[in-house]
């Protein structure tokens, strides 16, 4: 990879380049007793470029306990204005909202208060820019696409050696005699005309025995001077029938959305509608701004499902105040026949200037289920972030937990790098420190790093199996490095 970025300097190819290093102490079971392949540490670089029309990505990562390199990955990609896309290599894929075609992609759990926002509708062909989308199930292929003002064509062509399971990592002798043992082959097409598209899609997957995915589906794409319509239905003639419907509405001061869908899975490579199987489900969003300073935000999720039903609702209020300071409560509301959730938080946020920033939140939660009866649980968390000078710039952050167990858990934010998720879960008595710098080396360069210390009070050890280490803390520490040449 450092040569490769070395020819691209001397070529005077434009791009960027991330690479990211971190590591955890205790050491795990799997590394201590010698179990896992390799080291503790991770590892990830990515190195793209764009000369013209061209656009190129390779990938390298190692997680924790994983072999050197344990994913390398490529992938390009010609553009020629917004008539013709042509990619190949690991690649990302989706058609229309996903439920013909995703790779990488989910709904993930929905949120309520997102149902107002209009839905995920894009043909897109390009090259898997995240681990994430090529650890497990990394898709191989080729694809190109056409279109004009009325007509539309995307096709996708793939052959890819994947994991039997979904996790990703190659740490344990089983997981590492087990990688890339699956077979797989895709072939998918759509043809679109005006706002309406069809599209076919076959996904062959071969290890002891072969499995093949057949389906075809329409799917709809219309916007309005404020409002957007979309759905999407697919069927593999057989057993699996999925759907999802979408219409938004959206004014400065007043945004709502209903989504109605049905998403029973059975179908790889695909991203079914709010982010778990239901036979049936609607959900309703709405965004109100009544005065300049308030914003109203509200949601209502119902899903059927063949093991239960549940409830999900949520709402939030945001207030921005003179002095640069921001309030926001929010509470959320999930109930299914066998548990029933309240969680919340509360929020304030106070920035004096562009250079400096505080605030302060308190998450709750409230938990009973039939088999373990009721938890409770709370936090606080406060961050500060102050930007020395345009060239430095760090973050302090401290939260504490007490909750009854991991039911009752409260989030807290974490100082992540940029393309990193942001959340820490805590539960029991738990206190986390954290730290991070950015230094702007260059215009075009920058150094970020931080530290982090978690402590849960009274525990012998932390995780459990082979990612448990020993005693109640553990340390993290990493580095990452952007750095854009031209």
């Amino acid at each position: 990879m450092t040569s490769m970025m070395f020819i691209l300097l001397a070529l005077n190819l434009p791009g960027d380049m991330r690479a990211r290093g971190s590591i955890s102490w205790p050491y795990p079971r799997g590394v201590t007793e010698n179990y896992w392949e390799g080291s503790a540490l991770f590892h990830y670089q990515r190195l793209r470029f764009n000369p013209m029309n061209w656009k190129a990505v390779v990938l390298t990562e190692k997680d924790p306990g994983e072999e050197w390199a344990d994913l390398i990955s490529a992938g390009l990609q010609y553009s020629r204005g917004e008539g013709f896309t042509a990619a190949a290599g690991a690649l990302r894929v989706q058609f229309a909202q996903g439920l013909l075609l995703s790779h990488s992609g989910s709904w993930g759990a929905t949120d309520p208060l997102s149902l107002s926002k209009p839905s995920s509708w894009r043909i897109r062909m390009e090259p898997a820019e995240s681990p994430g989308a090529s650890d497990a199930a990394m898709l191989t292929g080729a694809a190109a696409g056409f279109s004009t003002d009325q007509i539309s064509l995307a096709g996708v062509l793939g052959r890819s050696f994947i994991d039997p399971g979904e996790s990703g990592l190659h740490r344990s002798p089983g997981e590492v005699d087990s990688r890339r043992s699956v077979t797989e082959d895709l072939g998918a097409f759509r043809a679109g005309w005006g706002p309406a598209g069809v599209s076919f899609a076959s996904v062959s997957r071969t290890s002891d025995s072969t499995e093949t995915s057949t389906r075809v589906g329409a799917d709809l794409y219309l916007p309005g001077k404020q409002s957007l319509l979309t759905g999407e239905f697919v069927t593999d003639l057989d057993s699996v029938t999925n759907f999802v419907v979408s219409a938004t509405r959206g004014l400065p001061e007043f945004r709502h959305g209903l989504t109605i869908s049905r998403n029973t899975g059975g179908m790889p490579r695909t991203a079914g509608a709010m982010g778990t199987n239901h036979t049936v489900g609607a959900g309703y969003g709405v965004r109100v701004r009544t005065i300049s300073w308030l914003i109203m935000d509200g949601g209502l999720l119902v899903l059927q499902r063949e093991e239960d039903n549940r409830v999900k609702a949520a709402m939030q209020f945001t207030e921005s105040l003179a002095g640069r300071t921001e309030l926001s409560q929010r509470v959320t509301f999930s109930h299914s026949q066998s548990e029933e959730t309240i969680s919340g938080r509360l929020t304030a946020g106070w920035n004096p200037d562009r250079n400096l920033s505080l605030s302060l939140k308190v998450p709750f939660c409230f938990h009973s289920s039939e088999e373990g009866g009721s938890e409770r649980g709370a936090g606080i968390e406060t961050r500060l972030r102050h930007r020395v000078s345009p060239r430095l710039e760090y973050s302090l952050s401290g939260a504490a937990c007490s909750t009854d167990g991991w039911a009752s858990r409260v989030y807290a934010y974490s100082l992540s790098f940029p393309g990193q998720f942001g959340s820490t879960a805590l539960y029991n008595s738990s206190v986390l420190l954290q730290a991070a710098v950015s230094v702007h080396i260059s215009p075009d360069a920058v150094l970020r790093g931080k530290y982090s210390w978690h402590l849960m009070q009274g525990e012998e050890s932390l995780g459990s199996g082979y990612e448990e280490t020993p005693g109640s803390s553990r340390n993290a520490a990493g580095l990452q490095l952007d750095w854009k040449f031209q």
